[in-house]
């Protein structure tokens, strides 16, 4: 029997190749060598600069298309050569409608990397009723993203499927380990944090007129706990934290210590795991739900317990991959608890890891990719019919 053939249309995903790694890319970096035996796959994405408008990753093409203007009849150009069964299109919703319009014997699915694709700033025609039901389904990174998505067009027809993103246990060295102890200890010894308790963050700290109860509780873990030290996971610390002392009195983070609030230095050839090694906890800010869904899932693998503060309404320990019950407790509390308990960072970091196995490796994200894929033969005929 011959495989399906899939065009995953993704045009920043080429990026990937030279080094730029965002959030989405990365997962079909590191995704698609799991399918390749399984599905005829081709990778669509746009030419960056010199780079060869063809090449591979690992078994699988990818091509680099003309932007602007020139994509979508070059792309149809390659479509209608090849003729895909089904075709994959990453965060572009106009695309994904146009493609549909264009392929009507092809099912076009819209893979929607995270729920700012939503926010009243984007393209007020990119996500309408109309784009949405034009597709044969679309797929988001959370089950966060699928109610908002959900609640924001509550008469949606189109199926929604829910596949968070992988992580590998062989990345990097977890805690609870005498070798990833020692690691730790030599690591912070190097950075002068040998006494410190890391709370890591990722995500967007609150920006100048805001108000957060999330300053309000940082600020509260560093009255709390002398040795406390925040430490950013992202390339980016806030500017605010980087001008005078005169501005940053009136951009709502006063009341933070500049001096415990640091972005982890770059040193070359430095693993993506060298932020989750240090952490005794981490703690998801507000920000990109795929990038938050990432983070959590490869903090995770690292067995960092984690605390989600991206929600108002939601905190809460991470412990069953997908979030567990919160307590009663305040953000601070939780944070301070972690911190003074380390039979409690190793119980909820070892649960983490144990998850990631079971659940949530690559090889599991591509599985339940593939599942998507051949559960769109079946729904698209029926989904035509309801449509008529």
């Amino acid at each position: 029997m011959d495989r399906e053939k899939v065009a995953v249309i993704a045009p920043g995903a080429l990026a990937a190749s030279s080094g730029k790694h965002r959030p989405a890319e990365k997962v079909l970096e590191r995704m698609i060598p799991h399918v390749a035996e399984r599905l005829q796959l081709r990778i669509f994405g746009i030419a960056d600069g010199p780079m060869p408008s063809q090449g591979w990753i690992g078994s699988v093409p990818f091509y680099r298309l003309p932007g602007g203007r020139l994509y979508l009849e070059t792309l149809l150009r390659h479509l209608r050569k090849w003729r895909p069964d089904t075709v994959d299109v990453h965060g572009r919703p106009l695309l994904a409608c146009q493609l549909k319009g264009r392929l009507p014997l092809s099912r076009v699915l819209l893979t929607l990397p995270s729920a700012p694709v939503f926010s009243p700033s984007c393209h007020p025609k990119a996500c309408t009723p109309h784009v949405l039901e034009s597709v044969d389904g679309l797929i988001v990174a959370s089950e966060r993203a699928k109610a908002e998505l959900l609640e924001r067009f509550p008469a949606l027809l189109t199926p929604v499927w829910v596949n968070p993103p992988g992580s590998s246990l062989e990345d990097g060295v977890p805690r609870w380990t005498l070798e990833g102890e020692q690691q730790r200890r030599r690591r912070l010894a190097d950075l002068g944090w040998a006494d410190r308790k890391i709370v890591l963050l990722s995500g967007r700290l609150p920006t100048a007129g805001e108000t957060s109860g999330i300053v309000t509780a940082l600020s509260d873990v560093l009255g709390r706990v002398p040795e406390a030290l925040l430490l950013f996971l992202a390339a980016d610390l806030p500017g605010s934290l980087r001008e005078s002392p005169e501005h940053r009195a009136t951009d709502g983070l006063a009341a933070l210590d500049p001096k415990r609030i640091v972005r982890l230095p770059a040193t070359p050839n430095a693993p993506l795991s060298d932020g989750y090694a240090l952490a005794d906890c981490l703690v998801l800010l507000p920000g990109n739900d795929a990038a938050s869904m990432l983070t959590r899932i490869e903090a995770m693998a690292m067995g960092v317990p984690i605390l989600d503060a991206s929600d108002p309404r939601i905190i809460e320990f991470a412990v069953d991959g997908l979030l567990a019950g919160g307590k009663e407790a305040s953000l601070a509390d939780q944070i301070v608890l972690l911190l003074q308990d380390e039979e409690l960072r190793r119980v909820f970091g070892s649960a983490g890891r144990e998850i990631i196995r079971r659940h949530y490796r690559w090889e599991h994200a591509a599985d339940r990719w593939v599942d998507i894929v051949r559960a769109g033969c079946v729904l698209t005929a029926s989904r035509r019919s309801a449509k008529t």
